[in-house]
């Protein structure tokens, strides 16, 4: 999809999760790309909503309300976008509260786990990895091993380190797919499958549709032509929504060629807006 095509991108993150820009600097850096739709889908929060909300009275942008939980499906984590909710849904707020303070043991047992390694990871590191997000999560710790000087990349900290059996993973707190899909329609919103990649098979997704998911996230960096277009046809066969955004962290020079050259058309998001209007 070429740049001018992109008219909508629902997958953004900010500094509240982890992102590199604060929500008013997304906000800016999408109005210079040329996108008019824009969801901030933080992981497990939605604490940079207010402030994208606000800086988009200053731009031409339409923000959606969004975020991105973490949610398992046959023991293994998953990722479902929601939008079009309201954000002061008791229910919702109480789920993002404990999974902020989960985060927070998580990264304890994990810098505790990479010390007993004899990988020390300073505090003062630690916390200025994580700044001002909300939801604390692996990127951050892979963040101050490279201020450490433990690794050069936070690639290698993952390969090294943070992925799943090494020697730092310590897996999320359990929420199922079901629960998180239940949640979602009570606060009012819709739920998509985020980048279901080459792992998600037909069975699971079926299965997340008689759960209620709503759509599924075809446009991706991560999905070539082949793969976009399986998932447009899976779509279409369970009568789901098909959604796509750049999942800009702000991280990388790829990211940034994606942000604004891979989200949604006009159509496609005209479509998509009828289910959270």
């Amino acid at each position: 999809m070429n740049q001018k095509d992109v008219f909508a991108d629902l997958h953004t993150h900010t500094d509240a999760s982890d992102g590199v820009l604060s929500p008013a600097a997304l906000v800016r850096r999408a109005a210079e790309r040329g996108i008019e739709v824009l969801s901030v889908t933080d992981h497990d929060t939605i604490e940079g909503l207010e402030s994208a909300l606000e800086a988009a009275q200053e731009t031409d942008i339409h923000v959606v309300v969004g975020i991105e939980l973490s949610v398992t499906l046959d023991g293994e984590e998953i990722h479902v976008l929601a939008y079009g909710f309201e954000p002061s849904h008791a229910g919702l707020r109480r789920h993002l509260q404990a999974m902020q303070e989960a985060r927070r043991t998580r990264a304890r047992e994990i810098v505790q786990r990479l010390r007993d390694q004899g990988v020390e990871v300073e505090d003062d590191r630690l916390r200025a990895a994580i700044g001002s997000a909300r939801a604390v999560g692996r990127p951050h710790v892979a963040a101050a091993l490279v201020r450490g000087g433990h690794v050069d990349t936070p690639g290698e900290a993952f390969e090294r380190y943070l992925g799943r059996g090494k020697p730092g993973y310590v897996a999320k707190p359990a929420f199922a797919a079901d629960d998180a899909l239940t949640l979602i329609h009570d606060a009012g919103g819709v739920g998509v499958l985020a980048h279901p990649g080459h792992w998600t098979s037909g069975a699971q997704v079926r299965r997340l549709v008689e759960a209620g998911l709503d759509g599924l996230e075809t446009r991706h960096p991560s999905h070539d032509d082949s793969l976009r277009g399986y998932y447009d046809r899976l779509a279409r066969g369970c009568d789901l929504f098909a959604t796509g955004g750049s999942d800009y962290h702000g991280r990388t020079d790829e990211e940034e060629m994606h942000f604004g050259t891979v989200g949604m058309s006009r159509s496609a998001w005209e479509r998509f807006r009828t289910a959270i209007a």
